[in-house]
């Protein structure tokens, strides 16, 4: 598939590698400092959560090669505080994090309004610093599997459908913990996201590859409180 407006692009390469979570893990035991060790679940809010319009420009169109179906990269406007699950386990300085993010976002392609929804299943490592304190440091890193799907963004006539890309990210994060409770945390960080997006599927339900694959970033605060059981 090649675009219409700048090159080609990308089909996804799941990364199914993190989802190994073997582990009986035994009993939670508190640690030397304020946090307690074990299992933990959590949300997170996304403030902002936006895209940098690298690729979904609201300008670029892709077309099959030797075809006619096209799919749109719509422009995205911040989903306001969208919501993150997450489901972790927490021992010593380390705490391995599984979350799925899902928000929808308002767009534009030239001058028509589309609707696009996002979702990202993340498996990430964050880092504590300072762990005898009440107050943590923390560094994360992670990867993720993300997809968005454009709402009636693929073309082949006389046939409209959603247009779906899919593809694959590393996420970053900084920023600091506070423990008020061994089992209770609260953080406030800010994430970057970069995604490369190397497939996608449109009207005649067929999975392209597409090469050169596109990359997309994302950047926004996010707070999270968690429970330890």
């Amino acid at each position: 598939m090649t675009r219409s407006l700048p090159a080609r692009i990308g089909r996804l390469v799941s990364i199914p590698v993190f989802l190994a979570m073997a582990a009986a893990p035994a009993l939670a035991q508190e640690s030397s400092g304020f946090a307690k060790n074990g299992g933990d679940v959590g949300m997170s809010g996304v403030m902002n959560f936006t895209f940098g319009g690298d690729t979904f420009d609201g300008e670029t169109a892709y077309q099959k090669v030797d075809g006619e179906e096209i799919l749109i990269l719509p422009k995205f406007e911040g989903a306001h505080n969208a919501m993150r699950a997450v489901f972790g386990w927490r021992t010593g300085i380390g705490a391995l994090e599984v979350s799925y993010d899902r928000s929808k976002h308002q767009g534009r392609f030239l001058t028509f309004p589309f609707e696009g929804t996002f979702h990202a299943l993340n498996v990430d490592e964050r880092i504590f610093l300072l762990t005898k304190g009440r107050i943590q440091p923390h560094l994360l890193l992670g990867g993720s599997i993300p997809w968005m799907t454009v709402k009636d963004g693929s073309f082949l006539d006389p046939n409209v459908a959603d247009g779906s890309f899919r593809g694959f990210g590393v996420n970053t994060e900084a920023g600091v913990t506070v423990f008020p409770l061994p089992r209770v945390g609260v953080s406030a960080g800010y994430r970057y996201r970069v995604m490369w997006f190397d497939s996608a599927s449109g009207v005649s339900d067929t999975a392209y590859k597409l090469r050169p694959r596109f990359h997309e970033t994302t950047g926004s605060v996010v707070l999270t409180g968690t429970f330890t059981f």
